[in-house]
């Protein structure tokens, strides 16, 4: 997945996103790209859960079970967690 996602200070969300996918579910990058559905990637719902978990210890933010489904798209994961992110960001700046 090409790297669009540096904005100032920002974790690489794409990287992480990509990181996990490769190691620990030994998905090859050739096959991820932004509209990538996770069931394509062989990503179940319980794999779901796995890959949420390692998401949350990488990049320190809560993603709910219920938020993310096999259905959806690596580019939605992305939006998702940087939205998070920046969410958290905020919060901490009060």
């Amino acid at each position: 997945m090409p790297d669009d996602s540096r904005r100032g200070g920002m974790i690489p969300v794409r990287e992480t996103l990509a990181a996990v996918l490769t190691d620990q579910f030994r998905v090859p990058p050739e096959e991820m790209s932004p509209e990538t559905a996770l069931a394509s990637l062989d990503v179940d719902s319980l794999a779901v859960v796995e890959l949420l978990f390692a998401l949350q210890e990488e990049l320190g933010v809560t993603i709910g079970e219920d938020e993310v489904t096999p259905r959806h798209t690596l580019q939605d994961l992305v939006e998702m967690l940087e939205w998070k992110l920046q969410q958290k960001s905020s919060e901490g700046d009060r």
